[in-house]
């Protein structure tokens, strides 16, 4: 084991997810602090509020990606190692900007209109609701823009750029936070203005930061680069969907199923376990464009084995999370108390999903994006089920149940897909682009 260790320590992927989750962890730390704050400032009634038209702008963001992000890491990482200096990798980002700019407009249109629709049908009895569902979709364009970025630079690898340009956002993110509280200005309508007003600015500098960029490159180019990213998007769009609804989806129900307060409970727990989750993306931020641009079914079987060893150490490293969340809740706010046990259900499913977490992206190398697909909506529809009939039980705990079981038995059945597919891909060692 001692051996295993210094191996992993020294390794040029622990020096990446190490410079990507300082930044992750330093940039969301202050994220975490706000949410903090928040729940004190605006009580669990009104957080839950805030929680729900969050939930409800997350999913209306993927609805501007639907795999174009995924699909520009895959062909853009591939071009930068195949053929280093030429435009193509420029052009695939060129026409992954146009493609989210548009859905985010059409986006934001639809869901401005249909929000009185969603208000009336699905949230009638969140009282306050309004005015923030109708300012996520006027505020869409600006988080749309902010996430291209973060994705761009993950396509060329500029970690430390990524990590600078993310402590920077939430530094002033923080900053504009402690103005609107020093003038008493705190709310849910202010904080998703405050956010959108953030992410434009972080784009605007980060863009200027980057070097290099020409998202100008030949028409040509940029045809050819829809040629390849359209057709990628029929699984990579309904898989990023069907992440986001099952991620967002405990959230969401319990704003159908329960009330408030109980939202905000679960959504407090689930901002402690998002630190683990931190964790989880920073290894897969890094992970991803390397094993998506490997095109040899060996060296992506080798190095998925060295990650894997890899997310299983920091797996271990996370279990000091469950006491420190035990102490710190009921001595900050008594009032959120019952999150430290919806917590320690959450911090089941956030170390597994850390641990197999590699696994997944051995199928971009595959191209075979339409099996985690199929996953993907398997999990979503389990999910559902299962917080339907737990939910109205035991409330946000049983969201927190639903979410991990799906977590698990999802996970499990996908490592099995994974390996049957790997080992059918092992006759043919060179996986076509």
């Amino acid at each position: 084991m001692h051996h295993l260790v210094r191996r992993v320590m020294v390794s040029g992927l622990v020096r990446e997810v190490g410079t990507t989750y300082v930044g992750q962890i330093i940039g969301s730390g202050l994220g975490f602090v706000i949410q903090l704050l928040l729940q004190r400032a605006l009580g669990p009634a009104e957080y839950g509020l805030l929680s729900i038209a969050v939930s409800v702008g997350v999913f209306a963001g993927v609805l501007t990606d639907v795999g174009v992000s995924h699909a520009m890491i895959r062909f853009g990482s591939k071009w930068l190692i195949e053929a280093p200096g030429t435009s193509k990798a420029m052009a695939c980002c060129s026409a992954a900007l146009r493609l989210r700019i548009a859905l985010a407009l059409l986006v934001s249109v639809v869901g401005y209109l249909a929000s009185s629709w969603i208000l009336s049908t699905v949230y009638s009895h969140a009282h306050g609701l309004g005015p923030p569902l109708r300012l996520v979709f006027l505020t869409l364009i600006a988080h749309t823009l902010f996430s291209y970025w973060v994705f761009f630079a993950q396509t060329f690898q500029w970690f430390g750029l990524r990590s600078l340009v993310i402590v920077g956002a939430s530094v002033l993110r923080f900053s504009a936070y402690c103005t609107l509280a020093a003038l008493g200005q705190v709310s849910v309508t202010s904080m998703i203005v405050l956010d959108a007003s953030v992410n434009l600015v972080a784009f605007l500098i980060a863009m200027r930061l980057s070097p290099g960029i020409n998202l100008r490159p030949p028409v040509a180019e940029v045809k050819a680069a829809y040629r390849e990213i359209l057709p990628y998007l029929r699984f990579t769009g309904i898989l990023i969907v069907s992440d986001t609804i099952f991620n967002e989806l405990d959230v969401l129900m319990l704003g159908m199923l329960s009330d408030e307060a109980t939202t905000g409970l679960y959504r407090t727990a689930w901002t402690y376990a998002m630190v683990l989750g931190f964790l989880g993306m920073s290894v897969s931020n890094v992970l991803f464009p390397k094993i998506a641009s490997l095109s040899d079914i060996g060296a992506v079987k080798v190095f998925t084995g060295k990650a894997l060893k890899l997310t299983g150490l920091l797996a271990l490293a996370t279990l000091p999370a469950l006491p420190v969340v035990t102490l710190w809740i009921p001595w900050y706010e008594p009032e959120y108390m019952p999150a430290v046990s919806i917590f320690y259900i959450m911090y089941v499913g956030a170390a597994f999903d850390l641990v197999i977490g590699p696994l997944t992206f051995v199928l971009f190398s595959l191209n075979r994006p339409d099996v985690l697909a199929k996953i993907a909506i398997g999990k979503v529809v389990l999910h559902a089920v299962a917080n339907w009939m737990l939910i109205p039980m035991y409330g946000a705990h049983g969201a927190a149940w639903a979410s991990v079981v799906t977590r698990v038995l999802g996970g499990l059945l996908a490592v099995a897909i994974i390996w049957r597919t790997v080992r059918r891909s092992t006759a043919a060692p060179n996986i076509s682009p």
